[in-house]
């Protein structure tokens, strides 16, 4: 439905635009000619004139050329801002749509297991296990207040945290475990960091960029395919790359993919988990540690995220 009423306003300012550049257009003709009839007139009765006709000629063309040429410009820009508006729209609406699967599921599942729990005859085990999966569900939603929360301060908290030296494998290690235990049970985690690879910066931060990333490409590929992490000194920085085995990023959205509640589809049939927040997280959290998050496509198929962190150990 938003899609049909996006087409209406695109036909309805394209078919104004339209009448109002053949109008302009029609009303410099009627100046011109009535000028040309003016002037045959004048010849035919044989009346004295200035014999401007030509300058007034060049006038009304040259300044009709760039009031048209600015009137293009205008309605150029006008369309870009209605275009703008209308993406945020369909965003916004996917992120509603999202939030509200998101925040639904998790509290069914919850609620269901502390409902099961409270039947008699269950033994330890079976408790243990419910119990588990009741706060699987409760960190899930942790975790989407987190973003939400991030996505709201844009930022703006790095650089009033402490920055500390942390031990890029053992953070890593951590996140894994972490995702191994929830969205990326189904995949196999293939790790590589450099030896004693140290880096200086927000840890919160790096944390937050690296489990973005790392359940984005779990989300993105196929279950029983590997996610590959491998991270890597540079001159000056760190690169941390995630690779994946799924289907890529279509080359018209490689940038859309990092705006704010972007979700490439219809939020309405879709399967994949997600707010379209982790890859706008990540890189508006890494730019204001004064690095980089970009996308690279892989070979044959995938996706490949490169996240740099400036390393300010001094």
């Amino acid at each position: 439905m938003l899609a049909s009423g996006h087409r209406r306003t695109y036909l309805l300012f394209g078919a104004l635009s339209a009448y109002i550049i053949v109008q302009f257009i029609w009303w410099a003709y009627l100046l011109v000619e009535k000028e040309r009839e003016m002037w045959l007139m004048i010849d035919a009765f044989g009346l004295e004139h200035t014999g401007e006709h030509d300058r007034t000629l060049r006038m009304v063309l040259g300044e009709g050329t760039v009031f048209l040429l600015v009137l293009i410009l205008v309605l150029i820009l006008t369309f870009r801002a209605i275009r703008r508006d209308l993406r945020l729209a369909r965003a916004q609406q996917n992120f509603l749509l999202a939030v509200t699967h998101e925040l639904r599921t998790p509290l069914a599942s919850a609620k269901l297991q502390l409902q099961t729990m409270q039947r008699d005859g269950l033994t330890k085990e079976q408790r243990d296990q419910l119990n588990g999966h009741a706060l699987e569900d409760l960190e899930r939603l942790s975790t989407l207040t987190d973003k939400v929360l991030q996505a709201a301060e844009s930022g703006r908290s790095i650089g009033r945290n402490e920055l500390t030296v942390i031990e890029v494998g053992q953070v890593l290690r951590s996140i894994v475990r972490t995702i191994r235990a929830g969205i990326g049970r189904d995949h196999h985690f293939e790790l590589s960091v450099a030896e004693a690879l140290e880096l200086r910066t927000d840890e919160v931060a790096f944390r937050s960029i690296a489990q973005n990333l790392l359940e984005n490409a779990a989300k993105y590929s196929p279950p029983g395919s590997t996610v590959t992490i491998r991270a890597t000194r540079e001159p000056g920085s760190v690169a941390l790359a995630v690779e994946d085995e799924g289907r890529g990023v279509p080359a018209g959205e490689r940038q859309a993919i990092f705006e704010r509640f972007y979700r490439g589809g219809d939020e309405q049939v879709r399967t994949t988990q997600g707010t379209g927040l982790g890859l706008f997280l990540s890189r508006r959290l890494a730019r204001a540690l004064g690095g980089e998050v970009r996308y690279e496509p892989r070979r044959p198929r995938g996706s490949i995220f490169v996240a740099r962190f400036p390393d300010r150990r001094k």
